[in-house]
């Protein structure tokens, strides 16, 4: 007999990053598979906003300093009226509430997820969260979790890696579908039916685009049907002129990290944070991946899990 769970989901950042997308697309499964979900969010954060449009549970909750008294009450309010069976809680600005809150309640499963691969420190507040406030923790590299098991002295038991939540396009990938799905790229671009595409994702800086921008410009003079798409904010879209390089564009925020975006792909280029080396298996890259997109990728902990050079993609 299938055991069906209410779950709760705590979000504390406003943002609309790899992370709350990540926790949208694992809800709306757990949703369509018959368990009962809700979200537990700031008011005013796309999270929210998203979850309540597609039909989800949401509480708005402030996880800000100022009103974590009066927030940590109706926590504990909410966790007593829903009596949830299992509270996750998705980074340390939530945790720290959240988790003390179901502790408090009573809640029979306590996660604590970890979405990428920068490093935690073992202070007090964080061995609070890792080894007393949660049953389980969760990451998507292997690389975090060795990482979490030496800090925190964690148990096999008590961590593991387990890869995170991803929209798969619809139907399997094969000549036809890609092919329609360049055209509906090349739409959105305004460029014509017989474009092809390479897609950049991640960390690009801002004086790294006019050099990626001139290298596009070289070889397209050889390759006059491909194109480069970067999925970037607008902030980025400033230096960089299409008139000048036609061959470049920035991809709408609409289509970013678009289930169908990959298949359009000829090719996903990953660019890592240059800040950061630890970067846990990015959602961009088991996207590209499930679109059966070729992913070029950088040498580091987290991605080594699922790109093998020359076997799943190139490093």
């Amino acid at each position: 007999m299938k055991t069906f769970y209410k779950i709760i989901h705590t979000s504390s950042r406003i943002l609309w990053g790899n992370r709350e997308k990540r926790i949208l697309c694992e809800s709306l499964w757990m949703k369509e598979n018959g368990h009962q979900v809700a979200i537990v969010a700031p008011g005013d954060s796309p999270l929210f906003d998203k979850a309540k449009q597609n039909g989800l549970t949401v509480y708005p909750i402030s996880f800000k300093s100022l009103a974590r008294i009066g927030e940590y009450g109706r926590l504990k309010q909410i966790f007593d009226g829903e009596q949830p069976f299992v509270v996750n809680a998705h980074g340390k600005g939530d945790a720290k509430l959240a988790l003390k809150a179901a502790q408090t309640m009573g809640v029979l499963c306590r996660i604590m997820s970890r979405h990428n691969g920068e490093r935690v420190k073992g202070t007090w507040p964080n061995k609070k969260i890792y080894k007393t406030r949660c049953h389980y923790v969760f990451t998507n590299s292997k690389d975090t979790t060795a990482n979490l098991k030496q800090t925190f002295a964690l148990s096999d038991m008590h961590i593991f890696s387990i890869p995170d939540g991803i929209a798969l396009p619809d139907g399997a990938a094969n000549q036809t579908t890609k092919t329609a799905a360049r055209q509906k790229l090349a739409h959105i671009l305004g460029l014509e039916t017989d474009a092809r595409f390479i897609g950049v994702f991640g960390k690009i800086e801002r004086q790294s685009l006019s050099m990626l921008c001139k290298t596009v410009d070289q070889l397209g003079r050889r390759f006059p049907y491909h194109h480069l798409v970067i999925a970037g904010s607008s902030e980025k879209q400033a230096p960089m002129d299409e008139k000048i390089y036609p061959h470049v564009h920035m991809l709408p925020q609409a289509e970013e990290n678009n289930a169908r975006l990959y298949p359009a792909l000829d090719c996903c280029i990953y660019l890592p944070d240059t800040r950061n080396f630890y970067q846990g298996v990015p959602l961009e890259v088991t996207g590209a991946m499930a679109g059966f997109c070729p992913v070029i990728g950088p040498d580091a902990p987290g991605i080594r899990d699922v790109l093998i050079d020359n076997q799943t993609g190139r490093v």
